[in-house]
């Protein structure tokens, strides 16, 4: 095969993307593209935050530009219909020459960004599917912070990608939403690096990436079987920055199969630095698991097929034909009577795969020509590592390498290996469900250490009493409706009424509002805001509170609950009552009582307890007021959040929110630990609930 790199960007965000900067109509699309051509990309892939819309607006304008292309071509007596013509074809010849995949820049369960990249016959309805199996429905769509907890955890992630033809990458593998950054070190990080599904690790620090190849070539926790590639992709969020940092690699043809091939070789097929032949060369010559061989001759047969068992019996490696033993580069000579270059190589070819034939299993490793000057080239066969012990037809020996020399290895060393490779293979199907099946020991575990605290919370509390009204969603016109979904999620510091997309849960990890009431603002309502103090209840047992009583819109849930007052104890107000009922215990509880924390749902509401508190103790009455004063200051904060977030720019709303996310996760816990006190939960009992809590992948702040 001749010498053929492309340059390649597979983490391009499109204006599908929240966080796009840039336009976002067709001709952004089309200007992605333009920059794609100009900076001499010939494969891109469009990975859009959680979503596949991006690749699929694009397919719907070439199809939109082709047939109006079409319909325009039988006119002919138009200047201004032969203008729009030039320009249709303008647009339409930068879908020529490069290649378009569809991916998913998906955040998985623990935080980290992994991009999917799909084979592109992929029909979009199943690459929309993927994503609503992972927990991302329309309305998370783009978004890089969703305000949900997706289905999967990184693990999971990779099972259900087996399903499609794709291969997975590491977003940011060395920042705080990559693998090597977020996972803690051990076998849990070892488990995420090993795995089939994943081919490569984006990088930002060439320290970190020269550690993390040492530890995965030299570590046997990290054995793989095939070795990861490392690159280094734009992450563009405006159609400038397309192809600021590419990869370059080597393609027998312009497809989504020969690219996911040369992945699985990253030492002859990927460079992150502009590639040269010889480069490349070198750094395989140079490699501790290379071996050179000087000719094909009957000798150097014999030679190369030890070779190819030894390492295919071990860690595997490659083959250099045309190399000397001390590591020169010498070349086999081509025939200089065939005038074809291609037939050139037609003799080489069949006294590898003379070599090949003798050895059982037989198995085609990866082939690559080298030419140099004077009409020689050097071989590279490309060896991988075996799941069975590979031996010569009637040699009757094995092959391994110990210290980077070829040994005949004997019968114990061939048991121990063929247990080895067993062990290997059985790791390799179970780890998946070793990982889940710890998970639940260490949540049985907690749930027997739960028990006496259960019995503990429910002597300390009583049912819980409440005015409740069920409220119905109003109607809207569709130009109102459609003026709601352009807003964002979090509404306005000032409104008219309360509107929400999708059900949710009591706790969220990127919760901009904790507390308050998304409030958006319609004109000309029917119905108007009432002065008293309400707390909302929707479905998945999400809750808010407000000092007015609002209408309230939802396209999907047409009812929802109101309580107005607790009745529990007067010394209970409702901004108490709102606290408790999104506290860590009582969450905690009512997941261990009756395996549900959705208190939309009537028998999860009626299972609602509230701490009995002694009207005479200051302590508590002080603790209650500390948790109401806390309650007020996150409210301030929420506010001032809603008010500043309207003039902060798309660049500097992720630290912006982040930041407020952390202040507030620190009063919210407060709130928890002041919950705590009134039940005289210990500060080992504490972490048996946060435990549990976390265990659940409910959020924790951890500070």
């Amino acid at each position: 095969m001749e010498e053929n790199f492309v340059k390649v960007d597979l983490h391009i965000h499109s204006p599908a993307s929240n966080c796009y900067k840039g336009l976002k109509n067709e001709d952004e699309y089309l200007r992605i593209l333009h920059i794609a051509k100009t900076k001499d990309l010939k494969i891109i892939a469009i990975t859009d935050h959680n979503s596949i819309e991006g690749y699929k607006n694009l397919l719907k304008i070439k199809e939109k530009l082709a047939s109006e292309k079409l319909s325009l071509s039988s006119i002919t007596d138009s200047k201004q219909v032969q203008n729009r013509l030039i320009k249709l074809k303008r647009g339409l010849s930068l879908f020529e020459n490069i290649l378009i995949l569809p991916g998913i820049e998906f955040e998985v369960s623990n935080g980290i960004h992994l991009l999917i990249i799909f084979n592109n016959s992929i029909p979009i309805q199943n690459l929309e599917k993927f994503l609503l199996d992972g927990g991302y429905s329309p309305e998370h769509f783009g978004q890089e912070e969703p305000l949900i907890v997706p289905k999967w955890d990184i693990f999971a992630f990779y099972e259900e990608s087996k399903k499609y033809d794709c291969f997975i990458i590491d977003a940011h593998t060395d920042s705080t939403k990559g693998i090597l950054n977020t996972i803690p070190k051990g076998a849990t990080r070892a488990n995420c690096f090993r795995s089939s599904q994943l081919y490569a690790v984006c990088y930002k620090s060439e320290e970190q990436k020269d550690k993390l190849k040492s530890t995965i070539q030299s570590n046997k926790e990290y054995s793989r079987p095939f070795p990861l590639s490392f690159v280094r992709f734009s992450d563009s969020h405006s159609s400038e920055n397309v192809g600021s940092l590419s990869t370059w690699v080597k393609i027998e043809q312009l497809s989504f199969e020969a690219i996911k091939k040369s992945f699985t070789n990253p030492s002859e097929n990927v460079a992150t630095e502009e590639p040269s032949m010889m480069k490349i060369l070198d750094e395989l010559i140079s490699m501790p698991n290379s071996f050179g061989i000087d000719d094909i001759s009957t000798d150097s047969k014999d030679m190369c097929k030890r070779n190819i068992c030894a390492l295919s019996n071990s860690e595997g490696g490659y083959v250099l034909i045309g190399v000397t033993k001390e590591k020169n580069k010498k070349g086999v000579p081509l025939s200089q009577t065939i005038k074809t270059k291609k037939k050139r190589y037609e003799p080489l070819i069949s006294d590898i795969a003379s070599c090949l034939n003798d050895i059982e299993p037989f198995a085609i490793p990866s082939i690559t020509f080298y030419p140099l000057q004077n009409n020689r080239v050097i071989i590279s066969i490309h060896v991988r590592t075996s799941d069975t012990l590979t031996s010569i037809k009637n040699d009757g020996r094995i092959y391994s390498i110990d210290n980077g020399t070829i040994k005949v290895i004997s019968a114990p060393d061939a048991q121990a290996f063929i247990e080895q490779k067993v062990l290997k293979d059985m790791e390799q199907k179970i780890f998946r469900k070793l990982s889940s099946v710890e998970n639940e020991c260490n949540l049985i575990k907690n749930i027997f250490s739960s028990l006496p605290l259960i019995r503990m919370f429910e002597k300390s509390s009583r049912e819980a009493r409440f005015q409740v009204s069920l409220a119905d969603s109003i109607s809207l016109l569709p130009e109102q409706q459609e003026k709601l979904k352009k807003i964002r999620a979090n509404g306005t510091s000032r409104g008219t009424l309360f509107f929400f997309r999708e059900s949710q849960s009591p706790r969220l990890p990127y919760a901009y509002l904790r507390y308050s009431l998304p409030l958006f603002t319609v004109h000309n309502l029917n119905t108007k805001s009432v002065s008293n103090e309400t707390i909302y209840i929707i479905p998945g047992g999400g809750a808010y509170y407000s000092r007015k009583d609002y209408p309230y819109f939802s396209e999907r849930y047409q009812r929802i609950i109101k309580l107005h007052n607790s009745s529990v104890n007067s010394i209970y107000g409702m901004k108490f009552t709102i606290c408790y009922l999104k506290s860590s215990l009582l969450i905690w509880y009512l997941l261990n009582k009756i395996d549900n924390t959705d208190i939309y749902v009537p028998e999860v509401f009626k299972k609602l307890r509230f701490p009995v508190v002694n009207t005479n103790d200051p302590q508590s009455i002080a603790i209650i007021h500390d948790i109401e004063n806390n309650f007020d200051i996150i409210q301030n904060l929420e506010k001032e959040f809603l008010r500043q977030m309207i003039q902060i720019s798309i660049e500097s709303f992720k630290e912006f929110a982040n930041q407020h996310n952390r202040n507030v996760d620190e009063i919210a816990y407060s709130i928890d630990k002041g919950i705590y006190k009134i039940f005289d939960f210990s500060d080992d009992a504490i972490n048996i609930v946060e435990d549990n809590l976390r265990l659940n992948n409910i959020y924790i702040p951890r500070f």
